[in-house]
């Protein structure tokens, strides 16, 4: 199936009837982000590894120890960043984490916007470009009382509403071996915890293409860990995509509390609150 997918029921028409949703970005009746300012987000992104934060439309050369960038005009946007070693063979991201984008990220994961569903998988395959036939959209698992709380699992809806518009499969892959919160953690602690985090659900077929998709990038250690455990599951060809990540923190040691929390919004910071409970 290819193309939009909408489903109107009775009363879904009747509450878009009696109360519409305005587009988060100008106001405009009728959508939770239109055409205009999606095509802004699209139109005002650069590529860049969420990893080390630098642009992959520039190469990056070495002299001594510090990195130096310099423009690389009309070459091709490097699939994934060179330096950083990151575990796949292309890895894209909407944008930083700030103005329009996060407050859609953050309604649809605090708030439980499903209506967000359509809209941010439209910018995730965007971003992707053509990523060629016998695709497996894989989300990253989400722990499970973050479900119950927020009332739904927004990596499962991203992961299926990209699959639904490409005719893809999306399969849950992975699952969750143990639950650790990492928001408020140091950067090593979520690393340790990352590694033990992830398994597989079943054998993954070497030659197709798995997507690995998240919301945010924060260290990147859950989408390297559970990157590394699917390679070792059989999966050859991985791609990355994640709606967001923090541009680097210049107050707030990283991984601190303060440095944490100005990446995530008060919105994590409710939710670590009651994991600490």
């Amino acid at each position: 199936m290819k193309g939009f997918v909408v489903k109107i029921t009775r009363l879904k028409w009747w509450l878009d009837l009696v109360a519409p949703h305005t587009c988060r970005g100008c106001g405009a009746l009728g959508t939770v982000l239109c055409e205009c300012c999606k095509n802004n987000i699209l139109r005002e992104r650069v590529e860049i590894c969420p990893s080390c934060k630098q642009r992959l439309d520039k190469a990056a050369v070495r002299c001594g120890d510090k990195r130096r960038e310099v423009n690389a005009g009309t070459a091709e946007v490097r699939a994934v960043c060179e330096e950083c070693e990151l575990p796949f063979g292309r890895l894209r991201v909407v944008g930083w984490r700030e103005g329009l984008l996060k407050r859609l990220v953050e309604e649809y994961k605090y708030q439980g916007v499903r209506e967000l569903d359509a809209a941010l998988a439209e910018l995730a395959l965007a971003v992707m470009g053509e990523v060629g036939e016998n695709v497996v959209v894989v989300p990253l698992p989400t722990i499970g009382r973050h479900v119950r709380q927020r009332g739904l699992d927004h990596t499962w809806r991203l992961a299926r509403e990209m699959a639904l518009r490409k005719g893809w499969e999306c399969r849950r892959a992975l699952r969750r071996a143990k639950d650790t919160v990492q928001v408020g953690a140091k950067q090593a602690v979520r690393e340790t915890q990352a590694r033990e985090a992830y398994e597989v659900t079943e054998r993954l077929e070497a030659g197709r293409v798995y997507l690995l998709a998240d919301d945010v990038w924060t260290t990147g250690a859950s989408m390297r860990a559970a990157a590394e455990v699917m390679k070792m599951a059989g999966a050859t060809r991985l791609m990355g995509v994640v709606l967001a990540t923090g541009r680097p923190k210049v107050e707030g040691a990283a991984g601190d509390e303060e440095g944490v929390m100005k990446d995530y919004g008060d919105g994590a910071a409710e939710v670590a609150q009651k994991a600490q409970k």
